[in-house]
């Protein structure tokens, strides 16, 4: 004989089960494309690319710097010529 309750915890279990199947098939398919674009993403230019992220993140936050002493390079570069 089953009570309300046991039928109620019964009913939240299985769509505990349910929803939690849910999330692990979303996060399976998310991981799948991210490694589908990790893969894809590593082509024939990964090197180039990677080179101009790591001048990027370097040059970034010294943006005033880095203009300041292209434009000195610029100006002595000039000078010789």
């Amino acid at each position: 004989m089953s009570t309300p309750h046991a039928e109620a915890v019964s009913r939240l279990s299985a769509q505990h089960d349910s929803t939690s199947n849910e999330f692990v098939s979303s996060d399976f398919v998310a991981l799948a494309a991210h490694m589908h674009d990790c893969q894809r993403s590593r082509g024939r230019f990964f090197p180039l690319r990677a080179a101009l992220e790591s001048l990027h993140a370097t040059a970034s936050p010294r943006i005033v710097t880095t203009g300041a002493v292209f434009v000195c390079c610029g100006v002595a570069l000039l000078a010789v010529v």
